[in-house]
């Protein structure tokens, strides 16, 4: 994770778009429908979310050092199905989202992926119990007629509520998230603030070498 400012706390890194994987070919394979696709709104996609993966996290077929890697693939599956990774990566990158051509985009948004899952996914095992509580939605219409909402949820975890917000948009018909604010602190400035030091090279390189490590990557030389 990120040294010395890390965006999630491991103990909440079971519910928020930290469990990431480039895995879109694992919809059907999986045997996990995508359930997300057909929510109403954008609250009823966030509940649906979140009842699928605590669902796997407790499922006692899955249970188990043995299914591990069972349990770990369905948890990829429900979110790479929540979360639009491509507009999270150009939020994310800001102003030089449009000095990259399609390739270099691509490549961002694979190593991205793989980055946060390396990071945040092997944390799902330590779920233990803590509940998530969906609130109210706010949806507003931008000039261009695009739909953007907000649904507010609270992680409950030893009776204290840690507030984390869903920022999400309407893409095809369906609801999926592009940022997550959790106590005020969002994932996408969160990121940017990381990346900006680095040329887009260097970035590129600092990510695959954490990648392949399992190392921070503040910590790469």
């Amino acid at each position: 994770m990120w040294r010395g400012k890390t965006f999630l706390p491991a103990r909440f890194a079971f519910c928020y778009p930290a469990l990431l994987a480039a895995a879109f070919c694992w919809l059907l394979a999986a045997g996990v429908g995508p359930t997300l696709a057909v929510a109403a709104d954008p609250r009823e996609t966030v509940a649906l979310a979140v009842d699928e993966i605590i669902g796997v996290l407790t499922d006692p077929k899955l249970a188990g050092e043995e299914n591990r890697e069972a349990r770990y693939g369905r948890v990829v599956v429900l979110v790479e199905n929540f979360f639009d990774f491509e507009e999270i990566s150009m939020r994310t990158l800001g102003p030089r989202w449009r000095e990259l051509d399609t390739e270099k985009r691509q490549l961002f948004i694979g190593l991205f992926k793989q980055y946060l899952e390396r990071n945040y996914v092997d944390q799902v095992d330590s779920y233990s119990g803590e509940q998530v509580v969906v609130g109210d939605q706010e949806i507003r219409e931008d000039r261009r007629g695009n739909l953007f909402a907000r649904v507010a949820t609270d992680f409950v975890m030893n009776d204290q509520a840690v507030p984390v917000n869903y920022r999400m948009r309407e893409k095809k018909g369906r609801w999926v998230v592009y940022d997550v604010d959790i106590e005020g602190v969002s994932l996408v400035r969160n990121f940017r603030s990381q990346f900006e030091p680095y040329s887009f090279d260097e970035l590129i390189r600092r990510m695959e070498e954490s990648i392949a490590s399992g190392r921070e990557l503040d910590s790469q030389s």
